[in-house]
């Protein structure tokens, strides 16, 4: 398995527990869909498989490695170099074009330049966008905006991609369109999603998922 997170939980102050035991794998090149109510610990189970948050207990194992023991100074690496994020919101970064925001990550790798831009033009023509890579984000559509993103998280070659509700500000036929676009992409490159989402058009087209209820995995 790719990754495999092994009875995490996760308690808050206040006697608070976001998750309960969570069991969860996924294997190259496999979409694992997320669904669950609001408050049910799906953002909180995709925060820690990303590396951005610890459990409170259990282990996360990613590509080999049980990156819940690893030092803390150690994560950022492991974040850029293993993991992709694609979030609900996009997170692009107005001022820049589609190409700037695509060859951001690439910075903390410190290629030449011309690599890196080389890199990012490669991403943008994966999802589709070559012809909007000098584009900022005010000119493109809500589904060319998540296009965008999804190459940023591409960039770096990571073997786990998460995503966060990625059609939830998309229309259904824009919805439908990305998600044949990842389809594609696993197909094409034998990356790992996991995909956390409401909508069941998008569990549908996930390979299985999981419903999360009250912080544990529903039978």
């Amino acid at each position: 398995m790719l990754l495999e997170a092994r009875g995490v939980t996760k308690h808050y102050p206040m006697g608070v527990k976001a998750l309960d035991g969570v069991d969860l794998s996924a294997a190259p090149g496999e979409i694992v869909g997320i669904m669950g109510r609001s408050g049910s610990g799906k953002s909180t189970l995709l925060h820690i498989l990303g590396c951005l948050d610890r459990p409170t207990a259990g282990s996360v194992w990613l590509d080999g490695v049980e990156v819940t023991a690893t030092a803390e100074a150690a994560l950022p690496a492991v974040r850029l170099r293993k993991v992709g994020f694609v979030f609900q919101a996009h997170n692009l970064v107005s001022t820049l074009t589609a190409l700037e925001n695509v060859a951001l990550p690439l910075r903390y790798l410190r290629p030449r330049p011309a690599d890196a831009m080389a890199k990012a033009r490669a991403a943008l023509a994966a999802v589709g966008l070559s012809d909007r890579m000098h584009h900022v984000p005010a000119q493109l559509s809500g589904g060319q905006q998540q296009r965008v993103a999804i190459a940023r998280a591409l960039v770096n070659g990571p073997a786990l991609v998460l995503a966060d509700e990625p059609t939830g500000a998309l229309d259904s036929q824009t919805a439908r369109e990305l998600l044949a676009l990842l389809r594609r992409l696993t197909a094409e490159r034998g990356q790992t999603f996991v995909i956390v989402t409401h909508d069941p058009m998008v569990g549908a087209a996930c390979d299985r998922v999981i419903t999360m209820v009250d912080g544990q995995v529903h039978p």
